[in-house]
């Protein structure tokens, strides 16, 4: 995988755009080394280094830290040929055996808990904090 073998990236594109059910799924130390190749990033200065990576059933989900996100932020990819399009803004990504992906990071959203005031009135704490936006629909689905 280091060398970003076509062996490699064939079976991490297989479970990736596979089945979850018959392919399962890829996660840890090695999904993140098998997404480093399979996005041919393998070698490159300043390529993003990925944790928490779980590949499979049309889906790569994990975070990403790199130049642009230095504290890490988490990232959603979605096969283009299993996933409308999402919704807000993302990127379209090849990878090594040239699948397209969806690839969407988290935004800055507003999380609010109520509670009682001591004039019994509903407030809120508000605090500002990283989400992925909604997973788009499946085209089989639809």
């Amino acid at each position: 995988m280091k060398k970003g073998g076509d062996f490699a990236n064939g079976v991490t594109g297989a479970v990736a755009k596979g089945n979850i059910n018959y392919t399962g799924s890829m996660t840890g130390a090695q999904a993140a080394q098998a997404l480093t190749s399979y996005l041919g990033q393998t070698g490159i200065p300043d390529a993003p280094n990925y944790s928490d990576v779980e590949i499979g059933g049309g889906r790569i989900m994990g975070t990403e830290t790199s130049v642009d996100y230095p504290n890490g932020t988490a990232f959603g990819m979605y096969n283009t040929e299993q996933y409308m399009a999402p919704e807000g803004h993302y990127e379209t990504v090849t990878t090594a055996d040239n699948a397209t992906w969806y690839k969407q990071y988290a935004v800055d959203t507003v999380d609010r808990t109520p509670y009682m005031t001591g004039e019994g009135k509903t407030a809120y704490h508000e605090n500002i904090v990283q989400k992925l936006p909604a997973m788009p629909k499946r085209k089989d689905r639809v």
